[in-house]
């Protein structure tokens, strides 16, 4: 047993994923330390601000590079690296052009969701400094410098808490939280610049060709084609969520949403897209190799697995009374609300990590069929509800069981193009699976949370 757990830590996969990952454990206590503070700095209102903002703004990086960023990944030429770091630069630079003219038109325009936004200003820093900072981090996931992704997310969480403290407690800016999440990103991208010094010195702008661009943009067209629009769709199912309930409930309740996706979530956060990134970069090197790939996506599924079952026992066990012990009182509605929105972090937490298969084996449209699907069943059973419903909880189940429903289509579809049967990641699979949601609804409909 213990050689056998110690040759599952020594693999590849498990030590690039532990080494990144170890930020992101360290700021998994960041939440737990921060939240409590910044809930009684900044109102329900103020995190419903932030979720509209950082819903465009998710939406918006989905396709900033038209997925071209994941060809600095997967690229087996060297020699292409420039020219499509140059074409992601160029393509994002452009997008977010549009996007500030866009905004600026809705608004003159006198178009309400437009006129009610933000700050255009801040949206558009905010959008350069992302893709400055991800053509980085795919930089550093191909050149395999996970300690220095690793201190990056640090640096970022680290700096974001402190300054989102810092302008609660001292508000001479509006918008703290936004303003506190652009500087901690442009400080982190700011780090890059020295691990990553070398590798990009390497490189003579003189090399960089026009047509050779060109050639690499057509080379890769799967990726703008398939991967973009399923990206798109992706993000937008979830973060669209947010501005369509902010048309028919309060900046509170919205603001309720967005501090639950935060907690519902977190397994995603800490170690899904840390072992993401390195199953993208080690499936990439092994495309070529079918039992590799199967051999290394059984390994993620293993880990992933028991992971995607934490938040949903966490809830239906009483978690919720401490999401709200951790927030304040004022934050109450946002346990309840939790605990419906664990029906759909099962399946998004299994077939997160997993995702990269898609691109690596060339089966993007794929994805973007399955996106599409979960797009017309989530956002059209969502505005449905919100129309004949007046109770955001009802809402939300109904949103939650048909978007868990097609991502567990997605991972399924996942291990069958990996040729994986689900008995081989546990043979334990399908009965966790239903006990778990039992439990939950039991605890659903005998706390009467629907209702409220």
């Amino acid at each position: 047993m213990l050689a056998k757990t110690k040759t599952i830590f020594e693999s590849p996969l498990i030590k690039n994923t532990l080494k990144l990952s170890s930020s992101s454990m360290i700021l998994m206590l960041i939440p737990f330390l921060i939240t409590p503070i910044l809930s009684r700095l900044y109102s329900p209102e103020d995190y419903g601000v932030w979720g509209i903002f950082s819903s465009v703004l998710y939406i918006v990086n989905s396709f900033i590079f038209l997925s071209y960023e994941n060809t600095i990944v997967k690229s087996n030429d060297d020699k292409e690296i420039p020219d499509l770091i140059v074409l992601c630069l160029t393509i994002s630079l452009s997008i977010t052009i549009i996007v500030g003219l866009v905004f600026t038109l809705g608004k003159m325009m006198g178009i309400p969701f437009f006129v009610n936004f933000h700050s255009i200003p801040l949206l558009t820093s905010m959008l350069f400094i992302t893709a400055s900072y991800n053509i980085f981090n795919s930089i550093a996931n191909r050149t395999k410098k996970y300690g220095a992704m690793s201190v990056s997310n640090v640096i970022n969480g680290t700096s974001q808490a402190a300054i989102r403290v810092f302008l609660g407690k001292f508000p001479f800016v509006s918008y703290g939280l936004i303003v506190g999440n652009i500087i901690s990103q442009f400080i982190a991208t700011i780090y890059f610049v020295f691990p990553l010094r070398s590798y990009i010195q390497n490189y003579s702008t003189s090399s960089i060709k026009i047509a050779k661009i060109k050639l690499l943009a057509k080379k890769y067209k799967k990726f703008p084609l398939y991967e973009a629009p399923a990206r798109f769709i992706e993000f937008a199912v979830l973060n669209l969520t947010i501005i369509i309930l902010s048309n028919y409930f309060g900046k509170d309740e919205i603001g309720y949403f967005s501090m639950v996706i935060q907690f519902i979530l977190l397994p995603i956060t800490v170690f899904g897209s840390a072992m993401g990134s390195v199953y993208y970069r080690e499936l990439s090197e092994n495309l070529c190799d079918p039992e590799a790939v199967s051999l290394i996506t059984r390994k993620v599924a293993k880990i992933t697995f028991p992971i995607s079952l934490l938040p949903i026992l966490f809830l239906t066990f009483g978690g919720d009374k401490l999401l709200v012990f951790i927030l304040g009182n004022k934050w109450i509605p946002a346990g309840s609300m939790a605990i419906i929105m664990s029906v759909f972090s099962v399946p998004v937490i299994l077939a997160q990590s997993l995702l990269p298969a898609f691109k690596t084996l060339d089966r993007q449209e794929i994805r973007f069929k399955l996106n599409l699907l979960n797009f017309i069943l989530a956002i059209g059973a969502l505005i449905i509800s919100a129309v004949y419903f007046d109770k955001i909880n009802l809402v939300l189940f109904v949103y939650s069981i048909l978007y868990a429903l097609v991502q567990f289509i997605i991972y399924h579809k996942i291990l069958k193009i990996t040729n994986l049967r689900l008995r081989e990641v546990s043979k334990y699979f399908m009965g966790s699976m239903l006990i778990c949601y039992v439990l939950l609804l039991i605890r659903i409909i005998y706390s009467g949370i629907l209702i409220y």
